[in-house]
């Protein structure tokens, strides 16, 4: 009975020492069977047997291609050029999202002024107790004169529009200002010294490529503007009688609206050299300015 019961405990040892040592084989051998599928599928190869490896790498594969096709779909956008204002990607900077540039110009100006419509007058007194009032219209003034001098812009720009303000002082010279002799003997000489413009303005610009096409030069813009607001011509006049010399200044003012064209050359992406011609629409007299503009956005985002 007890060599029974030895053989059977030897039995239930061999069985269990059996069964460990499959235990052993299993833990070794499972890792790396586990991991070598994975491994594959992460590479996007076959990998054999293991459905549960091939479901995952074919689930990830789909998603990977999901994306892919997703992105070709809408390709990235490639510059080729990093000047800015020719990039076709992104803008200058963070100015972009704005859509708003800034300029100033510096003009030297020179027009025709109509003298026709300007009245002045005035008192004159004299040391020795005697004056007088006088008047004059353009006639007496030379009836037209030549302006030349300087303005000063400050422009906002749009996509497509332009609006800003504009003031100008300039030298007037005139021909064939009368001397008139007064009743009481004095020598009254009148005559226009300067005038000063204040506008308004409106435009619009596009670059000569935009307008005519690929084979126009980039760097030239075209444009045409509209100006309104008032100028004052200032009437000096002179009265001498003897060795007393007295002067009277006025003021006149008058409408003007102006349309103008112009053309500027883009030095660099923040400066240009431009032209313009005009007309003044109520006097009928032309205009005429050499223009350096500096602009705080490239192109003025325009590009």
């Amino acid at each position: 009975m007890s060599r029974g019961r030895a053989s059977r405990a030897a039995t239930t040892a061999a069985a269990l020492a059996a069964l460990a040592a499959i235990g052993g084989l299993v833990a070794v051998v499972a890792p790396a069977s586990l991991v070598a599928p994975a491994a594959a599928g992460s590479c996007g190869g076959g990998g054999g047997d293991g459905g549960g490896g091939s479901s995952g790498g074919d689930g990830g594969g789909s998603s990977s291609s999901d994306d892919g096709s997703s992105s070709s779909s809408a390709p990235a956008c490639i510059d080729t050029t990093d000047v800015h204002g020719y990039r076709a990607c992104t803008g200058f900077g963070a100015w972009r999202a704005r859509r708003i540039g800034v300029a100033v110009e510096l003009a030297a100006i020179s027009s025709r002024v109509d003298l026709s419509g300007i009245e002045a007058g005035g008192d004159i007194s004299h040391s020795d107790g005697t004056g007088y009032r006088y008047r004059v219209v353009g006639e007496d003034l030379g009836g037209q004169g030549v302006a030349h001098g300087v303005a000063l812009r400050t422009l906002v720009h749009g996509r497509l529009l332009y609006a800003g303000v504009e003031a100008s002082v300039a030298a007037v010279a005139t021909s064939g200002a009368e001397r008139m002799i007064t009743d009481d003997g004095a020598l009254l000489a009148p005559r226009v010294t300067g005038a000063s413009t204040t506008l308004a303005v409106v435009g619009s610009r596009r670059f000569a490529d935009q307008l005519l096409g690929p084979a126009a030069p980039r760097r030239l813009s075209l444009g045409a503007e509209l100006g309104g607001g008032v100028r004052l011509t200032a009437v000096k006049a002179e009265s001498v009688k003897g060795s007393c010399i007295t002067v009277d200044h006025t003021l006149h003012g008058e409408a003007v609206l102006e349309a103008r064209a112009r053309a500027d050359l883009w030095l660099s992406p923040h400066l240009a050299l431009g032209l313009w011609g005009g007309t003044d629409l109520l006097a009928r007299t032309p205009s005429a300015g050499l223009v350096l503009s500096s602009h705080l956005r490239a192109f003025d985002g325009t590009r």
